[in-house]
C-alpha cells in the first residue's frame, strides 16, 4: 500500500507555542517545491485543501498551518482573545512552518512560497522575506499595508495580490504588495463581488461556475514561480 500524500505534523514556534500543520505532497522521485498555506484569523488550515489539491497537480507540496489561537494550533487561548501583540507573533509559527517543510525528506529547499490571507498575512510575508528559499508570495485580500510594504522594501521578491473591489482595506494593501514587489513575475488580481480571503474562490465557484476555480489560478501562478 502507498503511503498517504497527507500527514499531520505537530512542532513549536520559537517561544514554544505548540503548531499543527497539515503537509500534502505530490507523487515524485524527484525533490519537489513547497508551499506553506497560513490560514486567517477567522479560518483554519483546511480552508486551503482544494488549493493544495491544484498544488499537488503543478507538483508542488503544501503545508497547511493553523496559526496559534486557532485549530490544532489553538494552544490555551484563541486568537479572537489575544491583544495585538501577541497576534502579531504568528509571524514565528510562519518562520517555523517554513524551517519545518524545508527539512522534509523530498522538499527543495531552495523553491519555497507562502500563501496567507487577510488579517495574517502581514505576519507571514515578514517571515517569508527572511528566509533566502522563499521566492514567491500570494496574499489573499491582505491588511496591514504598509507593514507589508516595508517588509518586501528589505528583500522583494514575486507577488501575487488578489482582493475583491468591495474590500477596499484589501484592495490597497494587494495592490501595495505588487508595486513593493520585484518586478519579475508579480501579477494583481482584482475583482468584484466575491467578498474577502479565500471565501472569493467559493463564491466564484458558486456564481461563475465556467470560470477557472481561483484556487487553480493561484496554484498555477506559484507553479509559474517554483517549478523550473
Amino acid at each position: 500500500m502507498s503511503p498517504s500524500p497527507t500527514r499531520e505534523l505537530a512542532f513549536s514556534a520559537a517561544d514554544g507555542w505548540p503548531l499543527g500543520a497539515l503537509l500534502h505532497r505530490p507523487a515524485s522521485d524527484a525533490p519537489v517545491p513547497a508551499v506553506v498555506s497560513v490560514a486567517g484569523s477567522r479560518h483554519e488550515r483546511d480552508a486551503w485543501k482544494r488549493t493544495s489539491e491544484f498544488l499537488a497537480q503543478h507538483g508542488i507540496a503544501t503545508l497547511m498551518l493553523d496559526v496559534r489561537g486557532r485549530g490544532a494550533s489553538r494552544g490555551d487561548c484563541t486568537y479572537a482573545r489575544m491583544g495585538p501583540g501577541q497576534r502579531r507573533r504568528a509571524r514565528l509559527d510562519v518562520e517555523k512552518a517554513l524551517a519545518v517543510v524545508a527539512d522534509q525528506d523530498g522538499i527543495d529547499a531552495t523553491r519555497l512560497g507562502v500563501l496567507a490571507e487577510q488579517d495574517t498575512a502581514a505576519d507571514a510575508v515578514e517571515a517569508a522575506v527572511a528566509v533566502g528559499g522563499v521566492r514567491a508570495l500570494c496574499v489573499v485580500s491582505p491588511r496591514n499595508a504598509d507593514r507589508i510594504a516595508s517588509a518586501l522594501a528589505t528583500r522583494p521578491v514575486s507577488v501575487f495580490g488578489l482582493a475583491s473591489t468591495e474590500d477596499r482595506e484589501g484592495v490597497r494593501a494587494a495592490v501595495g504588495a505588487y508595486l513593493a514587489s520585484a518586478p519579475e513575475g508579480s501579477d494583481l488580481a482584482v475583482f468584484h463581488g466575491l467578498g474577502i480571503g479565500i471565501t472569493m474562490a467559493s463564491v466564484l465557484q458558486f456564481e461563475q461556475p465556467e470560470a477557472r476555480p481561483l484556487e487553480d489560478r493561484i496554484a498555477r501562478w506559484l507553479a509559474d514561480r517554483l517549478v523550473s
